[in-house]
């Protein structure tokens, strides 16, 4: 979903990108990617967009999810630092277990509460172990076109009638992965490598968030606790991240969520017109 958004957002800014999907670089296959990778000329930058982020089925196949993002991660910072080539991970407010009351500054301790959380912050320390150039970008609550998520979730049962129940103590940021292109794309010729925040701007709760998604007055949405809908996985109730570090690189604030969200329903509005009912 990132990786659909991020290479036509590179190649506006007239970067050269090659798109390598799971048929032509499957990470887990280190042989793989040492091949695929060592036959590129004139390689910049590796952007690692690929993920396990199934993140409730990740407690019932933790091998699965450590597979990709753990060790998949590995053999692409193996690859790089083999190569001397910077790479980008992207990963995730999960790494954090919600319990501060301010946003989460890069320099915060980690404490993941979930296999997803636990197996990306794995992949963020096969990257800090295996190179000096890299970037680790966390981001969170992603949204965007060509993939399954929360806002095409609600939509879809929003236009099915069906009354909402959506969890309303749980609280951070939207990002949509067009904006947040173009932050990794702004952020990637400062050459500046470390760990960065980054998502959209503001703070809401995933019941906040389905109303602003509905826009529908007709369709019921309810506010409920966390505890009155458990999940296999354990999310944190707080992810707010600071993003302070990377504004102060890139030299620009970032969208709020709102307008993202906004620009995101207009686009997919022209892709997909309404259909009389």
């Amino acid at each position: 979903m990132l990786g659909q958004a991020l290479s036509p957002c590179l190649e506006s800014r007239s970067h050269e990108t090659i798109d390598l999907p799971k048929e032509e670089l499957n990470v887990t296959n280190f042989s793989r990617v040492k091949e695929v990778l060592s036959k590129i000329k004139d390689l910049d930058l590796v952007i690692h967009c690929a993920a396990y982020t199934k993140v409730d089925q990740a407690e019932s196949e933790p091998g699965l999810a450590y597979f990709i993002n753990a060790y998949g991660t590995e053999n692409i910072a193996v690859v790089c630092n083999h190569l001397n080539v910077p790479m980008l991970y992207v990963s995730t407010d999960y790494v954090f277990d919600g319990e501060q009351k301010q946003p989460y500054t890069p320099w915060d301790l980690t404490h993941p509460l979930s296999v997803y959380g636990k197996s990306k912050l794995a992949g963020e320390m096969a990257v800090q172990r295996h190179l000096t150039k890299f970037y680790i970008v966390r981001t969170s609550w992603l949204y965007g076109p060509h993939g399954k998520n929360f806002v095409e979730t609600i939509i879809s049962l929003a236009d099915a009638r069906k009354p909402l129940r959506i969890v309303s103590d749980q609280i951070g940021s939207p990002t949509c992965t067009l904006s947040l292109a173009e932050v990794i794309a702004d952020l990637i010729p400062t050459e500046r490598w470390g760990v960065y925040h980054a998502s959209d701007d503001g703070i809401t709760s995933w019941y906040e968030f389905a109303k602003a998604i509905v826009q529908d007055p007709s369709v019921q949405v309810t506010p409920i606790e966390t505890k009155d809908m458990p999940r296999p996985a354990t999310r944190p109730k707080y992810s707010v991240l600071d993003k302070t570090s990377l504004i102060n690189t890139i030299g620009r604030e970032l969208p709020s969520w709102q307008d993202s969200l906004n620009t995101y329903l207009q686009l997919r509005a022209l892709r997909e017109p309404a259909v009389k009912r």
